[in-house]
């Protein structure tokens, strides 16, 4: 069995893809939801998807953190004690977003703009009659 890997080397697209998007701790790849930290391959593949640009694969990062948060989202109280995790995933878009507003290169979504066609023979949404 393989073990996971997980580098913070500053001078690595993985490494700054971790600095931007604040996934420098090794010990927490065991934990579940937004607070796990990402494997190297993780990354990398992020890194793919956003054309080697370390911000944007951070602010993707960022994304996937926020929406694992929002899964979770609850407020906790014992006592005069309070967390409150409700705010957490917000947070992490508005990272995400700043990120992406320095980013230089386009997000690649892996979606396609869908494919327009002509209906005909009377089916609805035909441009028969244009």
């Amino acid at each position: 069995m393989s073990q996971i890997a997980f580098t913070f080397e500053i001078d690595t697209l993985v490494g700054q893809t971790r600095l931007y998007a604040g996934d420098a701790d090794g010990e927490g790849l065991n934990r579940t939801g937004g607070d796990r930290s990402r494997t190297d391959s993780e990354i990398e593949f992020l890194l793919t998807q956003n054309a080697g640009d370390a911000r944007a694969a951070g602010a993707e990062l960022l994304e996937t953190k926020a929406a694992e948060y929002a899964q979770t989202a609850v407020m906790l109280g014992q006592g005069s004690l309070r967390q409150n995790y409700l705010t957490r995933s917000s947070r992490c878009l508005e990272a995400a977003k700043a990120l992406r507003d320095r980013s230089s290169s386009p997000i690649k979504t892996g979606h396609r703009d869908p494919v327009f066609t002509l209906a005909h023979d009377g089916i609805p949404g035909s441009m028969e009659k244009w």
